[in-house]
């Protein structure tokens, strides 16, 4: 059993460098095994195709991620803003520690959900969504967070820790990842704890022409002489009184 932990270590450690070094199309599984410097048999008894070695290595990168959230669950964080900093900043934390998983996990994407790494790794998710959703309820039961899916949830909390995340790992942001915390938090939980924008009424649109009665008026305020013309119509200039 200790020889076939060893050489999983061996292959998977194996993969990730070739992964983020030579990219995954370029890599193939008998450079892997090169790397790894396990016998073809070894190899093969664990893992069939690379394919396979690149979804161990995704399954075990997000179970990794998702420790450090679980743990967050297990504090009970006690408002929106604490679960929020606590996600926020675990994420970013991780993503420094752990360079390379978190590049392979971008270059990856997803797995393909219908294969046993793809239902491992739903059922990690789901796991973890429900502990979400029961800490949520009462604080959207007393308004604090207003309903929504977790889908919706995620994308709001995850998705600008990513965009960010992406360009610091490509080298375009200088700045420590925590540096970023303060100002994710703050927009995640206005988005989060904020009212649904309602939409506003359109404008009526205005004709480009129209027409105008003219009065000329006496002194004493009698009508002199009317008429009418056509102008054509510009739309206000920002400041200028209506």
């Amino acid at each position: 059993m200790e020889v076939s932990i060893d050489t999983r270590r061996a292959v998977l450690d194996a993969a990730l460098a070739c992964f983020t070094e030579l990219g995954y199309e370029q890599t193939t599984i008998a450079v892997i095994r090169q790397r790894s410097r396990v016998s073809n048999g070894a190899l093969f008894h664990r893992f069939h195709t690379k394919e396979a070695i690149a979804d161990a290595l995704y399954v075990e990168a997000m179970a990794s991620f998702q420790e450090g959230l679980w743990e967050l669950l297990r504090r009970r964080p006690r408002s929106l803003r604490a679960a929020v900093r606590g996600t926020i900043s675990h994420q970013l934390s991780w993503i420094e520690a752990h360079q390379d998983r978190a590049r392979f996990l971008y270059m990856r994407g997803h797995l393909d959900w219908d294969s046993p790494a793809g239902a491992e790794l739903a059922e990690l998710n789901r796991n973890l969504a429900g502990a979400y959703r029961d800490w949520m309820a009462p604080l959207v039961q007393d308004g604090e967070i207003r309903p929504m899916s977790m889908l919706m949830l995620t994308a709001i909390v995850s998705g600008p820790v990513h965009a960010i995340a992406r360009r610091w790992l490509a080298g375009h942001a200088s700045s420590p990842l925590q540096a970023y915390v303060d100002e994710l938090v703050d927009a995640a939980c206005a988005a989060l704890s904020g009212t649904l924008a309602r939409s506003r009424p359109r404008p009526h649109s205005l004709s480009s022409h129209g027409r105008i009665r003219l009065e000329l008026l006496a002194d004493d305020g009698s009508v002199i002489a009317d008429g009418e013309a056509t102008a054509e119509l510009l739309p206000a200039r920002a400041g200028t009184a209506a």
